[in-house]
């Protein structure tokens, strides 16, 4: 069965779950929540790459 949600429990169901952005983060659709998800491991993931080629770039450099 398709849930269109991904607040089942969580800071969602707190009592004091106030504030306009959380509110929008809790009405969020499945396929909405995978994606940000999937774009900011993305952004890490080549954030890491840049820091380890210029680590390498670096050293050679220096050689």
């Amino acid at each position: 069965a398709y849930v269109d949600t991904v607040t089942l429990g969580g800071r969602c169901s707190w009592p004091l779950a106030g504030g306009p952005l959380l509110g929008a983060l809790c009405r969020l659709a499945g396929g909405q929540a995978a994606a940000l998800v999937f774009l900011f491991l993305t952004a890490l993931l080549y954030l890491a790459g840049c820091a380890v080629c210029i680590k390498m770039w670096r050293r050679q450099a220096a050689r």
